[in-house]
């Protein structure tokens, strides 16, 4: 099903109903087959999220996701590695220094990843579940991959192109790494920093799956498939330093083990460094869509996810952490993950999606491509609903409050509307949280207010 063939509705009810006919429509058709190409964004990163939802390539049916990059399991290769249980078995050492210490010199002790993976994909999958809708999702993730790494079919990511130009899919997700999309430099307090950008490879990434996707659709005689592209959310160990001791910004991935190198935290000083990072995700992946369409009329069409967005919706609204190294937050939800045993050695806390940053990014997907507003997925937010025991959320231990706080925060984003068909001036990034998040911020506000007797526009 591509993205804006229902519009968000007008009203809850009118939602309900809306979903409900949709629901019933596509069941009658052939499942909605949709890939997720991405990185440790896509899969979750951490449990709970990791591996929830997930089966092997070879899984029957369309009840699980099915890793591609595990074909059957049990997983080998890359994704076969023995676990570390995160939270569990802690590493020798009296204080956190100590512990953190041990774990960058064995190696082998650190937190593995272990498919298959479900991660965002696996969350996505059962809201569709929910709101009656058939689709059978897979996935390619590859920690650390890169778009323009899957495209050349080298490094982590050989032998995975074949894979993604697979014409069975009738839609696909692409999402790059977290800081490749960024300008190379960015201007803070009046300095110019180096951000490890490298938005000519992002491009590039993008035009050649997408042109190898089509190719390989035209071959079948197939219409092109729809792709969404998924922006990925601001890094807070991009834009803040940390006092907490119990929080340390800890790994080789930091400014202090790359020898002062600003790029690895490229927004501190900024601010307002979330809502400026964002704006320049926003600015590269809407760019993309906009530029590739008019290049290509013939092709997919593009359309965004604006998950970055939606983080930044929801730390606007009261009850994210902007800031979540602090000792003190008077906001309940760290969207970031926030273990930094689990996090060590290669990147810091404040990088990875937490299962609340995981799931706000399947709830803004899930928006945008089926075009249902994700606060009518009832189960979610209702503890003593039947279908709520079997909800994304209560797997994640999410309680429903807090899911339908991120709920609202996704279909306040997505009304705001489909960057890619209404042009607007780019604020400057230091502007950007008022003027761009103002406007899904202020519905929120709204939305709230008005108890949800009416909906977002």
């Amino acid at each position: 099903m591509a993205s804006g063939h229902l519009r968000l509705s007008a009203g809850l009810a009118v939602a309900a109903l809306v979903a409900a006919h949709a629901g019933r429509a596509q069941a009658d058709a052939a499942p909605v087959s949709i890939l997720f190409v991405g990185n440790s964004f896509t899969h979750g990163r951490y449990a709970p999220a990791l591996n929830y939802n997930a089966g092997p390539g070879d899984a029957p049916g369309n009840a699980q996701v099915h890793d591609l990059l595990c074909p059957s399991a049990p997983c080998s290769g890359v994704e076969g590695v023995a676990p570390v249980t995160p939270g569990q078995n802690p590493p020798p050492g009296s204080t956190l220094a100590q512990q953190l210490g041990y774990l960058s010199s064995n190696p082998a002790a650190q937190y593995t990843e272990v498919g298959p993976f479900g991660g965002v994909a696996g969350i996505f999958l059962q809201f569709t579940k929910e709101a009656g809708l058939d689709y059978n999702v897979s996935l390619v993730a590859v920690s650390s991959a890169t778009l323009t790494g899957y495209l050349h079919n080298t490094g982590n990511e050989a032998g995975d192109l074949p894979l993604i130009t697979n014409p069975a899919y009738s839609h696909v997700v692409l999402q790059d790494q977290s800081f490749q999309p960024l300008p190379s430099t960015i201007t803070v307090a009046g300095q110019s920093v180096p951000t490890r950008g490298n938005p000519a490879s992002f491009q590039s990434g993008v035009n050649g799956l997408v042109n190898a996707i089509d190719a390989a659709d035209r071959a079948a005689g197939k219409p092109n498939a729809a792709v969404t592209l998924d922006e990925t959310q601001p890094l807070a160990s991009y834009g803040y330093t940390s006092s907490n001791p119990a929080k340390p910004i800890y790994g080789s991935s930091t400014v202090a083990a790359q020898g002062g190198n600003k790029a690895y935290a490229p927004y501190v000083g900024d601010p307002n460094p979330i809502a400026a990072m964002a704006s320049d995700l926003h600015d590269a992946y809407v760019g993309e869509a906009a530029a590739y369409d008019a290049a290509n009329p013939a092709g997919s069409h593009l359309d965004v996810a604006l998950a970055g967005d939606a983080w930044v919706t929801a730390i606007n609204s009261g009850f994210a952490q902007q800031n979540p190294f602090l000792a003190t937050e008077a906001t309940p939800v760290d969207l970031w993950d926030s273990n930094p045993l689990d996090a060590c050695c290669t990147t810091p806390i404040g990088y990875h999606p937490s299962q609340y940053g995981a799931y706000l990014d399947a709830l803004t997907l899930f928006g945008q491509i089926t075009g249902i507003d994700p606060t009518t997925l009832a189960a979610e937010f209702d503890a003593g609903s039947p279908g709520y025991a079997d909800s994304a959320a209560n797997a994640l231990g999410i309680s429903p409050a807090i899911a339908k706080e991120l709920a609202d925060a996704a279909a306040a984003t997505v009304a705001a509307g489909n960057p890619t068909t209404i042009p607007s001036p780019v604020p400057e990034p230091a502007t950007f949280g008022l003027l761009g998040f103002g406007v899904a911020a202020t519905a929120l506000a709204r939305r709230r207010a008005r108890g949800h007797e009416e909906c977002l526009p």
